[in-house]
């Protein structure tokens, strides 16, 4: 497939049902890094931490028996302010014209939610900051809350306490040896067996089992490769961490690889299609809208 081709079938009413899968790379112009260069000096970062080894920082069983090098380095790595990206606005976009099926996505920022995507439209496949609970008392808590107080907080260990019992509040993200969400595995058929377009967004696809989603559609199914990199591609020291490169595959004949920054990418894509005011005008959400309200995730 050309881009000529794609925007064409695109402006001519082809496709209803797309399917998004995205990673690290479209939050990276949010100021969010993805650990891809050494400049990112994680190992740097760590090593104040006396950890028994690098990756113990992401892993569920080192966050229970201590859980302030987690939140250390996410003070370190995580902008106090982000803001989604034009990717993630194209993303509402895509949804404002009925064309957007569900979004899968490896990151735990919620940008997505705070661009105007419905909280039905995504699939957090690692779960996210949107929320959080007590590891005690299961009281739950929303974004806003936990923000302050990883950044903002005066507890003397710098982790977020439970205002109820006083036990460690932890997000809901998914580390290493955990188990995936059940919302990842509930869609997957239905969503890739209605998919009649496929776009990847700003992943190398390494991590298994969020990569053998891209194998899921229709061999006729158009798939759009969009990244910095090509796919497989095991640059990432997250990816390193965790061991799971993978080969995959982009040479059917309905497959387009664009590779490059996602945000100009997708700016050339609205440009050509015409939508580019309407890209711009997509209203980005506060914190406020952000509640405690995950407890009730729809399962659509």
């Amino acid at each position: 497939m050309s881009l000529d081709t794609l925007i064409k079938d695109i402006a001519g009413g082809r496709y209803s049902n797309v399917v998004i899968m995205c990673g690290a790379g479209i939050s990276t112009n949010a100021g969010i890094p993805d650990f891809r260069t050494p400049s990112a000096g994680l190992y740097f970062k760590l090593r104040k931490y006396n950890l028994p080894y690098p990756e113990a920082v992401f892993e569920g069983r080192y966050f229970r028996q201590d859980p302030k090098p987690f939140y250390g380095l996410v003070r370190e790595i995580f902008p106090d302010n982000i803001s989604p990206t034009t990717t993630h606005q194209f993303f509402s976009l895509l949804h404002k014209k009925g064309l957007l099926r569900r979004i899968y996505t490896q990151n735990i920022d919620a940008l997505e939610y705070l661009a105007g995507v419905p909280e039905d439209k995504i699939v957090e496949a690692h779960g996210s900051f949107k929320s959080g609970y007590c590891t005690a008392c299961s009281e739950t808590y929303d974004l806003s809350w936990l923000k302050h107080q990883i950044f903002n907080g005066n507890q003397a260990d710098g982790v977020p306490r439970c205002a109820k019992c006083g036990g460690v509040v932890r997000p809901d993200v998914v580390l290493f040896g955990e188990a995936l969400p059940a919302r990842f595995w509930s869609n997957i058929d239905t969503d890739f067996k209605a998919c009649d377009l496929l776009l990847v967004f700003g992943t190398s696809l390494v991590v298994s089992p969020f990569n053998t989603l891209v194998g899921k559609p229709g061999k006729s199914v158009p798939r759009v490769y969009i990244n910095k990199t090509k796919p497989g591609a095991t640059g990432s020291l997250l990816g390193w961490f965790i061991s799971m490169g993978a080969s995959v595959d982009f040479s059917r004949r309905s497959d387009l690889q664009l590779l490059g920054d996602c945000d100009r990418r997708v700016e050339e894509v609205c440009q050509r299609l015409g939508w580019d005011q309407q890209l711009k005008d997509i209203k980005i959400l506060s914190l406020d809208t952000l509640t405690d309200d995950a407890s009730k995730a729809q399962t659509l």
